[in-house]
């Protein structure tokens, strides 16, 4: 055991004889205030006070991989009657969410499994609510951390020691990435070329192209024509065809419709149809949302339920099979006030062929345990929509560990949706890097090298169908720093990286000839293509991850 004060020795004795702290020598007994890691907090109440959903983390050596017991001793205050929810992880894998409803200190016993060797133990409150006269706030005072019968006790760590474990594991976890791109994202087909009469045409040479991705890569499209400059308006369109095939329409209202019945469909029907020639699939974000972008100048709360419906039906209704994603409600783990059973299913009766995606924040850092059990409870009820969007930006310094972000796309796979990275964005601002394996600061240099890796992994997870990048340009963007253009529209390192993965690396291009049956058999990354017999004209064809994949092609015969 490792204490700072005389007062800690004395806070363990009393624990043992109130029974919190087995009396044998198989546990780790730590002060909550002594964490290694501390976010938004301070002493209060004789223990460490957490709030604005504050975590704190102990680096711990286990001797043997195991289940093992935690006690942790806690009070909470509650809000609307509503308790602190605390969330146990090791190393950003969720272990167990429990609702501390005592004022008072009591002891919470909560099962975990630790992985031999050093792993960091997080604590995080995550329902952090406060009112005029009420404020929810999780208290701590110690943990103790038994060993599985007959194992010796875990111990202390260190940051060092934490660190090269955690990148070994950063490590394995990315060179997994090519083996399981090449299983989920690739297939095999059958390309067959006959003649005018349907005989086989052996020889021919063949090229086989990709023209486009199924999986989708794309950005906000905020910055379309608002540079007030021709030159750059230009440039920003053509570097984000360059790179994305998927776009993020806004719909923010308190800025959308400034006057009531006037919405900026003008603007809206430009982006529209420029992404639609350009081959770029779209999303419209947010119809709903319950903070002060998403409530209008022209009402004082959140409008009522039938001027909501009125919205979701209207805009989706206009732009039906043209923009076929919707966030229909934004964040409502965290922001509740908007139930999404109604809005749902107005948005599935205006467009039943729309893709509808619950998004929130947070899930990469502690894996949104409230977000998980409201997706949950939704699915229950039959809720009617089809892809879970996770932000990728909050909180904003952090690198969320790459093994731990395989982990928490692993835990929402089990709801059985598509999974959608909606807000991914590492800036390059120079902030101190937070929350990985991985010191230094957020220059261009890091932005790049974590972008390619974090896209590799997502890529090759079967359950997630797009990757955003919230803000292409420095201008115009959400957080300082973080676009993959400078403000003069030059290319940052990240540009280039992403654009050799997707358009290079995770691209399939070929020539062949047919064998003596006409046919060539090829293995490529689902999407379209055009194929190319001789010197004809192209002939689209697309790979399908759940496709059959047997081609015939036409030569007309020669003469």
């Amino acid at each position: 055991m490792r204490y700072k004060t005389f007062g800690g020795l004395l806070l363990t004795f009393a624990l043992v004889l109130a029974g919190a702290v087995p009396a044998g020598g198989q546990s780790l007994t730590v002060v909550a205030a002594d964490a290694d890691v501390k976010s938004i907090g301070a002493m209060t109440w004789g223990g460490w006070g957490l709030w604005s959903n504050g975590y704190l983390g102990f680096y711990i050596n286990a001797a043997a991989a195991g289940h093992y017991r935690l006690a942790v001793t806690a009070q909470s205050t509650p809000v609307n009657g509503v308790w602190a929810h605390m969330a146990v992880q090791v190393d950003g894998s969720l272990q167990a969410v429990v609702t501390v409803d005592k004022a008072q200190w009591t002891q919470y016993d909560i099962p975990i499994d630790l992985p031999a060797g050093v792993s960091l133990l997080t604590l995080a409150f995550t329902n952090d609510a406060y009112t005029k006269t009420e404020d929810c706030n999780l208290f701590l005072l110690s943990l103790t951390l038994s060993a599985p019968e007959g194992a010796v006790a875990p111990a202390r760590a260190t940051l060092a020691k934490w660190t090269e474990a955690a990148q070994l594991r950063e490590k394995a976890a990315v060179m997994q990435t090519q083996q399981d791109i090449e299983k989920y994202r690739k297939g095999d087909a059958v390309l067959r070329v006959v003649d005018a009469h349907g005989r086989a045409v052996p020889g021919a040479q063949v090229t086989i192209e990709q023209t486009s991705h199924d999986f989708l890569f794309g950005g906000n499209i905020y910055m379309f024509d608002r540079f007030n400059d021709p030159q750059k308006d230009a440039r920003y369109k053509q570097r984000f065809a360059d790179l994305f095939n998927y776009a993020t329409v806004g719909f923010y209202w308190r800025g959308y419709e400034p006057q009531q019945g006037k919405p900026n469909y003008p603007y809206t029907d430009k982006v529209v149809a420029w992404c639609t020639e350009h081959g770029i699939a779209m999303k419209g974000h947010p119809l709903l949302w319950n903070t002060e972008d998403g409530v209008p100048t022209w009402c004082n709360a959140q409008p009522a339920p039938e001027l909501q419906q009125q919205r979701v039906d209207a805009i989706m209704k206009r732009y039906q099979g043209k923009i076929t994603r919707w966030e229909v409600v934004n964040e409502p783990a965290h922001l509740p006030g908007l139930d999404i059973d109604q809005p749902y299913r107005w948005a599935r009766a205006a467009d039943p062929t729309a893709t509808l995606i619950v998004n929130d924040y947070d899930v990469l850092a502690s894996g949104a345990p409230e977000f998980f059990e409201l997706l949950r409870q939704a699915i229950a009820r039959g809720v009617p929509f089809d892809g879970i969007g996770i932000q990728a930006h909050e909180p904003r310094t952090m690198r969320f560990p790459l093994d731990g972000v395989r982990r928490t796309l692993d835990h929402y796979a089990t709801l059985g949706k598509q999974l959608n990275i909606t807000e991914f964005t590492p800036c390059s601002n120079n902030q101190p890097i937070t929350g990985s394996p991985v010191q230094g600061v957020w220059d261009e240099a890091a932005q790049a090298e974590y972008a390619e890796q974090f896209y590799r992994v997502c890529f090759a997870h079967p359950a997630v169908a797009a990757i955003t990048w919230w803000d292409l340009c420095d201008t115009g963007a959400w957080l300082p720093g973080g676009g993959m253009l400078r403000a003069d529209m030059s290319q940052k390192p990240v540009y280039t990286a992403l654009y050799h993965l997707i358009h290079e690396e995770w691209h399939t291009s070929l020539t062949a000839t047919t064998d003596r049956h006409g046919v060539i058999r090829w293995r490529g990354f689902y999407g379209s293509y055009r194929v190319t017999v001789g010197k004809q004209a192209g002939q689209p064809l697309r790979l399908a991850r759940d496709g059959h994949n047997d081609f015939t092609v036409n030569r007309a015969a020669k003469p």
